[in-house]
């Protein structure tokens, strides 16, 4: 199942239509009552047709009917140092040595790296995260830089800092990081700070995640 959400104006009483074509009745989020939520089947190309009727209190319809794309918030932080040392150990084996095997294992994204696919995750997670908590953020989810430097990994980390300022935490969530982000357990701070908050929100609140519009993927290693 895949929970997702839609914000519809303030003066809707009552949401139902389709979603992928089954019938589905939205709740009213109980805190932020302009999001209305549902449980769907989730969707193997996480794309989902929406076609719904709002009512509003005078009895009034209207409709809405979009597509929307949306993948549920990956979270990964349990990176060791064998994972780093597997990266230098391929390393030194060399692309025109490996085989077949290793080849695959490098370009799978590797744990021990922080690959580009691994930032334009962190950076949709922050974006879908500050929609929930409503904290306005400087977001580069869409502009990830070819070559991250210090300033970009400081705007990312306030913006980290601004989430965990919200207090959605447990007792033992890491402090943000500081630069520089040189290290595997600092990343793992990063994507365990996020994991944190996205899953005491949703406990807290409704138990429904955002649901956000965006797909990423990519490539591209550099070593931690």
């Amino acid at each position: 199942m895949t929970s997702i959400s839609l914000k519809l104006p303030s003066n809707i009483v009552y949401v139902a239509g389709l979603v992928n074509d089954v019938v589905t009745v939205f709740h009213q989020d109980n805190l932020n009552t302009d999001r209305w939520r549902a449980n769907v089947d989730a969707a193997e190309d996480n794309l989902y047709h929406i076609v719904l009727e709002m009512y509003d209190e005078a009895g009034n319809v209207g409709y809405y009917d979009e597509i929307i794309e949306y993948i549920l918030p990956v979270f990964l932080f349990d990176r060791v140092q064998a994972d780093v040392e597997r990266v230098y150990e391929l390393r030194k084996i060399g692309w025109q040595n490996m085989t077949q095997e290793q080849r695959e294992e490098w370009m799978s994204g590797l744990k021990g790296c922080l690959n580009t696919s691994d930032l334009k995750r962190i950076e949709n997670t922050i974006y879908v995260i500050a929609q929930l908590l409503r904290v306005e953020i400087k977001t580069n989810k869409d502009n990830l830089p070819e070559i991250p430097d210090n300033l970009y990994f400081q705007t990312l980390l306030d913006n980290v800092t601004k989430l965990r300022a919200q207090k959605y935490l447990h007792k033992d969530t890491p402090q943000v990081p500081q630069i520089p982000l040189n290290t595997y357990q600092k990343i793992n701070d990063i994507e365990h700070i996020l994991h944190d908050i996205y899953k005491v929100y949703n406990a807290n609140n409704s138990r429904f995640p955002y649901c956000g519009m965006e797909t990423y993927a990519g490539e591209g290693e550099g070593l931690l």
